[in-house]
């Protein structure tokens, strides 16, 4: 079964030729769309955001939006909760770094999931 495409910058689902756009398709083989935008989301939620689950989430304003964060810190963080993201069984690499002056983090990523390797990709977080 596919799932639906979202397109982050709007924050809703991609529309095309008047219909909503699957991730699964045959060119984005063993669900590697939907695994790489379920990460994609999971980064980008805040620790409290999700309603039903106010544990979900990652600390940004309390550990990573800080003067000095603890680098070492936010990723050993980030591989145990990319860990426990449905469908991922490991994290073969994972590279963070911070952009002070662009105010981006990039998270270079290799993921192992259910259905084999989803990567190399980066994602980007602005803040």
């Amino acid at each position: 079964m596919a799932d639906y495409a979202l397109d982050l910058t709007i924050h809703g689902l991609t529309v095309s030729a008047g219909k909503v756009t699957e991730i699964n398709t045959p060119d984005s083989p063993n669900g590697v769309g939907e695994m790489i935008q379920r990460i994609v989301i999971a980064i980008k939620t805040h620790l409290g955001e999700k309603l039903l689950n106010t544990a979900l989430g990652l600390p940004w304003t309390e550990e990573i939006l800080i003067k000095g964060p603890n680098l070492s810190q936010i990723t050993s963080y980030a591989r145990a909760y990319l860990l426990s993201i449905e469908g991922v069984v490991g994290v073969r690499s994972l590279v963070i770094t911070i952009d002070t002056v662009e105010r981006k983090m990039n998270w270079a990523l290799n993921i192992e999931t259910e259905a084999g390797i989803t990567g190399p990709f980066n994602v980007v977080q602005s803040f």
